[in-house]
């Protein structure tokens, strides 16, 4: 596929990360009204679903060959995984720590392309990568130097779930090699949303409390168009014309936009140890990407 302009694709890759960003204190507030995590996060992605095929219908770009490739299938079931541990780990943890937690995942995203894509690790990478991981650690601490007990196990859900991101961000630019942004983001969408359902029916089965009160159908509508529909849209476009590691790294606006409004709208706090973490973390995502290291040269195919 043909790359997209430099500039133009990191224009977009911010704003979707901008527009993510939202999506932590978002779900965080609409989970207070449902009786389930999961199927919130469920009829968060019918929502997208349905807009995303519309729009993609509308505009004739719809790609049916795209869901006979397992590799598809294989990006919506990371991308369920991940939203799934988020979810989970959002009812145990904060916004804050799911946001720093989650999108250290630029980190692991720089040692897989390292390997897939052979996009290279400077010195500095290798010392912002030594930095997330001491940052991570702190970040799970409470004020007394000691691990969280009521929130370790929400920590460790949200941590593996950015790992389950990278395997989905790879991909992603694996598959740029024979289809465009708007193919594989509507796709990703469509079969994330078909693995979702799954365990969604189990829990139907199972009498599951599945309530949900008025106040969670706005966060619903809210993360179901702009956090996934939207945003994913944006996202991939963007993947079109910058690395993968970079991709990951302009998630550094993601993060500081997800702390500023947990911090004003959910009056969430961190503990000085945490906030020494999420120092180290930060500087990690930024010696990962700052440094320029893990880019090529874009390459146009026919």
């Amino acid at each position: 596929m043909a790359s997209r302009e430099r500039s133009n694709a990191v224009m977009l890759t911010a704003l979707a990360s901008l527009i993510w960003g939202t999506s932590f204190p978002g779900a965080e507030w609409g989970l207070r009204y449902v009786g389930n995590d999961i199927f919130f996060l469920w009829l968060r992605f019918v929502v997208a679903v349905a807009i995303t095929l519309s729009v993609v219908l509308y505009l004739r770009r719809l790609s049916l060959s795209i869901f006979r490739q397992p590799i598809i299938w294989l990006i919506g079931g990371f991308n369920a995984g991940g939203f799934i541990m988020q979810y989970v780990g959002l009812t145990i943890t904060t916004a804050s720590k799911t946001a720093l937690l989650v999108d250290i995942n630029v980190v692991a995203v720089a040692i897989v392309s390292y390997f897939a894509f052979k996009e290279r690790l400077g010195k500095l990478q290798v010392a912002g990568i030594a930095s997330g991981m001491i940052g991570i650690f702190l970040i799970t601490l409470n004020k007394d130097l000691v691990f969280d007990t009521e929130e370790i196990v929400g920590d460790l859900l949200v941590y593996l779930a950015g790992w389950s991101w990278v395997f989905f961000i790879v991909l992603n630019k694996k598959m740029l090699d024979k289809h465009d942004g708007v193919e594989i983001s509507s796709a990703a969408i469509v079969t994330c949303g078909a693995w979702l359902t799954v365990p969604t029916a189990y829990l139907g089965l199972t009498g599951a409390d599945l309530t949900i009160e008025g106040p969670a159908w706005g966060a619903i509508i809210f993360l179901g168009l702009f956090c996934t529909s939207i945003a994913t849209l944006l996202w991939a476009l963007g993947l079109e014309g910058v690395s993968a590691t970079a991709s990951a790294t302009i998630m550094l606006i993601e993060v500081v936009t997800a702390l500023v409004l947990s911090f004003t709208l959910l009056d969430e706090t961190l503990s000085a140890a945490a906030a020494a973490g999420a120092a180290l973390v930060l500087f990690a995502i930024f010696m990962v990407a700052g440094t320029g290291a893990g880019e090529r040269p874009a390459v146009k195919t026919t």
